[in-house]
Order: structure tokens, then sequence, then C-alpha cells
């Protein structure tokens, strides 16, 4: 992945969210779908883990035009930002 000639550096979970979150872009995706798409790797998915991954890209995406919001009660959301 790329924010402009940039790469930026993922490990293989934060990749994971990152690529649900742009299949298609503008879609919502639920914490349990996460998740469960996460646990498929090697080892279970702790409680905060998902909460971690995303603090984190969105750390990343700093400054890049693009974030990830929290639609409570539904999940996230990969979205412009000004």
């Amino acid at each position: 992945a790329y924010i402009g000639d940039q790469p930026l550096d993922l490990p293989a979970r934060e990749f994971e969210v990152l690529w649900e979150l742009l299949s298609p872009p503008g879609r919502v995706v639920s914490k349990s779908s996460l998740s469960n798409k996460l646990s498929d790797f090697d080892e279970a998915l702790g409680a905060n883990a998902l909460e971690a991954f995303i603090s984190r890209l969105r750390k990343k995406l700093a400054g890049s035009g693009a974030g990830i919001r929290t639609l409570r009660g539904l999940g996230y959301v990969l979205e412009p930002q000004a």
C-alpha cells in the first residue's frame, strides 16, 4: 500500500484491516466482521487488538486525505478527510 509515492509499512493484520475497509471504499465494515477475518490468521484476535490495529492505521493514514471513522454500533468506514 502507498500514500502518494511513499510506501506504507503495514504488518499483515493492519494490511488486512485496510484491505477490508477498501473493498469497496465507503462500505461500513462491522467490528465482528473484521475480528472474524483477522482471526483466520495463526492466532485468535484478542479483545482490544482490533482497536489497536485501527488506532495504528489512523496514525499511519494521518495527513493522507483519508481517515477511518467509527460508526457507533455499526463498525468502521474509510472516508475522505479535509
